[in-house]
């Protein structure tokens, strides 16, 4: 992940200061917005994907607790629709599914979610492992970490977390003129980052 080097709530402090707006913006509004830019860059535009080996012997039930698979610091943790990949102790790639394929597919090797954290595995022949990859994206961003976890964006790209904030701060205070240039400005820096990535993505094969 991307870190740029500045604290979310200094971050934050400095738009605070910088922007002309009527009203006071509660904090958690703009961690929120903070936080809608993190998730969007890391879920939709960049591929940063981490691999482990889970051993199954070692749980009870085929049924890996999402909340036990490694990440890095400042990563949050990982839900069903970060995981990429499952493959089989023979590398024989897993297919998503639902619950109820499991039984309707009973020749098929299957992996899908309990809903309650769960990976479930759904297989012909009993693994003693299975490798995982899965999305990597940052914590979400609140007010009791503000002060602990840096922006997890390029610091030249900064400044598109800093429009959407803008934008949005000022449609809450009926200021729709700025909210409109603030949140096309973002838009913009938006489609700049996407080609940016492509490179970015081709450069590192991912």
């Amino acid at each position: 992940m991307y870190d740029s080097g500045i604290k979310a709530k200094d971050f934050l402090d400095a738009l605070d200061q910088e922007a002309d707006i009527s009203i006071d913006i509660p904090r958690d509004s703009m961690l929120r917005w903070l936080s809608t830019v993190e998730q969007f860059v890391y879920t939709e535009v960049l591929k940063e994907y981490v691999r482990t080996t889970v051993d199954l012997t070692s749980i009870p039930v085929d049924v890996i607790r999402l909340d036990t698979l490694p990440v890095p610091p400042g990563a949050a943790i990982p839900v069903y629709d970060d995981v990429i990949r499952v493959y089989g102790e023979e590398g024989q790639e897993l297919r998503k599914s639902g619950a109820v394929a499991g039984y309707e597919f009973p020749d098929y090797d299957l992996y899908y979610a309990d809903y309650n954290g769960g990976l479930v595995l759904h297989t012909r022949i009993e693994q003693s492992k299975v490798t995982i990859i899965y999305r990597i994206r940052p914590e979400i961003k609140i007010t009791d970490n503000q002060a602990v976890l840096n922006v997890a964006l390029p610091v030249e790209y900064l400044d598109m977390a800093g429009a959407k904030i803008r934008g949005e701060a000022y449609k809450i205070a009926n200021e729709d003129g700025l909210a409109a240039k603030w949140l096309a400005d973002y838009n913009q820096q938006v489609e700049n980052f996407k080609v940016w990535a492509v490179s970015r993505n081709e450069r590192y094969g991912l």
